[in-house]
């Protein structure tokens, strides 16, 4: 008697055609951000970016680096012109309202979503899984960072364009066809001039070719199509590369990365890539702001080191052994790793200690093993139930604290509420609260922020400058000077430091330090109206008028409103 021919599971209709099902609810999580402000770098990126603000400056974006329109900008590491040129579009089309900025994020997000399903749906026969991963990467709150605020875009086009480039390489290496090579490279190039994960495109088309050979029973070595497909997108990569070398400069990394050695930040890179995972899994406390006392720097001898190594040795492990049985948990967890690599501070000193945002592109890998490992329980006989309510009871959980999450971006007051609950001593973090009382007329309970942000790390250069500033509204001058002094010799190209500081030698009427403020700040920043309306003063305090009627012209060609109040 012939045997039965094996069919799969049994799909429900409406799974077949659920790929629009998917984009809906990731726009759905973040109704809480429709209406959010601006907060954290949403302000200097776009709100006050010069380059953001005028068409004109188009061509000075894609020549100049990704802070290059912050006149006192440190950071001159990075080159996202694609991210830079979408917000001074949507400027032009709909001015300093943030309201539109979120809306086209969250689009955007949706958009990754539906994506990365048709994506995984070509590498992936299983629909359940692709359906699964889609639905969790939507709704999971660790995304919530790089949607909700409106800088996170970087993330989400260079995720986007990551994901075609893997979809046009499929098309390509499957069918051939110049238009498929073509919608490679341009993938490439925008997934680079999105974001600095797109210089990973040939080697995550490595890693999808891998993918090919333990998913695939005739794998086929020579097909040439492959290899050219990599030679297009590296030399992409290449050449963006050498372009990107001629216009940026050094990182700035995290201020508590500065005098730790190399050893222990390794170390301490370890221990946060396994917290990264856990995060996964049990993403409740999450923080837009992670200082020391969630992140210790630690060496090797760490006993949470240690643990952290085996884990992520188990999960390499896991990778190799499931290879042939289940490629895509393979795939899954060395896209994970690779795509997290460059921004774990394992390589090299990043600006952060641990930041969710990072996690946007990762989790892709990620979420997919974590899809194949649920709809694996799901067939089981004796895990059936129990895998179907743990599906649903992650996807209510993560769909819950999204919601949650994202109305915690509404502003920046809400915001450092909700950091300061999870990261009590982030001087980042004290400095704006004190910031928002500051707005709020609260003086006094600013001013305990501020100094709460500098006890917690006294070379804080932005709690420092608004801490003097504090200190001289209330007529502390000694005080504000000192403080000021200090922010101006840990970091000589803060431009509020010297607007301020020449205000508090004003009022203690030392008219020399002043004037030798006046003329360091002028030398530095000759294009600030506020710098050169406070050097006009300092000079006609010395009694050089002319001097000062000069300065003060230059001022008001900047700015015409300088000096009127408006």
């Amino acid at each position: 008697m012939a045997k039965k021919k094996k069919t799969g599971p049994v799909l429900p209709v409406w799974l077949k055609h659920a790929w629009w099902i998917i984009p809906v609810l990731a726009i759905a999580v973040y109704i809480p951000s429709f209406q959010a402000d601006f907060t954290l770098d949403d302000v200097l990126i776009v709100e006050e970016n010069t380059y953001v603000q005028s068409t004109d400056k188009i061509p000075d974006i894609w020549t100049s680096h990704y802070w290059a329109g912050k006149l006192d900008a440190n950071d001159t590491g990075l080159y996202r012109p694609l991210t830079l040129t979408t917000y001074n579009l949507q400027y032009a089309l709909t001015g300093k309202n943030p309201v539109p900025f979120h809306i086209f994020n969250i689009l955007l997000h949706a958009l990754v979503c539906f994506v990365l399903m048709k994506t995984l749906s070509l590498l992936i026969r299983d629909i359940r899984i692709v359906f699964l991963a889609g639905l969790w990467y939507a709704v999971h709150p660790l995304h919530t960072e790089a949607v909700a605020g409106i800088v996170g875009r970087a993330e989400i086009l260079a995720a986007l364009f990551i994901l075609t480039s893997m979809a046009c390489y499929d098309q390509y290496r499957a069918k051939g066809g110049w238009n498929w090579l073509l919608l490679l490279m341009v993938s490439t190039f925008a997934a680079i001039t999105s974001k600095e994960h797109g210089f990973l495109v040939p080697a995550i088309l490595v890693l999808q070719e891998v993918y090919y050979f333990f998913r695939d029973k005739n794998y086929v070595w020579g097909a040439p199509r492959k290899w050219i497909s990599f030679a297009a997108a590296s030399v992409v990569a290449i050449g963006m590369w050498i372009f990107r070398s001629g216009i940026t400069g050094p990182a700035v990394p995290h201020e508590q990365w500065l005098n730790v050695s190399a050893s222990d930040r390794m170390a301490t890179a370890v221990r946060t890539m396994a917290e990264y995972v856990g995060m996964h899994l049990w993403p409740l406390h999450l923080s837009a702001d992670y200082w020391t006392d969630e992140v210790p720097i630690v060496g090797w001898a760490n006993g949470m080191v240690l643990v952290s190594l085996l884990i992520l040795a188990g999960l390499v492990a896991t990778a190799y052994i499931v290879r042939r049985k289940w490629p895509a948990i393979s795939w899954g967890i060395l896209f994970f790793f690779l795509t997290l690599l460059p921004v774990s501070n394992f390589l090299f000193a990043a600006g952060f200690l641990k930041a969710e945002r990072i996690l946007y592109i990762p989790s892709i890998g990620l979420i997919l093993a974590m899809a194949v490992v649920m709809v694996r329980g799901i067939d089981g006989a004796k895990t059936k139930t129990a895998a179907l309510v743990a599906a649903g009871l992650l996807t209510l959980m993560y769909s819950g604290r999204t919601w949650v999450r994202a109305g915690d971006w509404k502003n920046n007051y809400t915001l450092a509420l909700s950091t300061l609950e999870t990261s009590p001593n982030s001087p980042r973090f004290n400095n704006m609260m004190g910031l928002e009382l500051r707005d709020q007329k609260k003086n006094e309970e600013a001013l305990k922020y501020f100094e709460k942000a500098v006890q917690s790390n006294p070379n804080h250069v932005p709690a420092l400058v608004n801490l003097g500033t504090e200190y001289r509204n209330m007529g502390k001058l000694p005080e504000a000077a000192s403080t000021l002094e200090k922010a101006l010799a840990l970091e000589p190209n803060t431009l509020a430091t010297y607007v301020n500081l020449m205000s508090v030698y004003r009022s203690m009427n030392h008219l020399d330090q002043n004037l030798e403020v006046a003329r360091k700040a002028m030398e530095r920043f000759p294009q600030s109206a506020p710098v050169l309306w406070n050097a006009a003063n300092a000079y006609q305090l010395t009694g050089d008028l002319g001097k000062a009627d000069a300065i003060r012209a230059q001022a008001r060609a900047i700015d015409p409103n300088i000096g009127t109040g408006k």
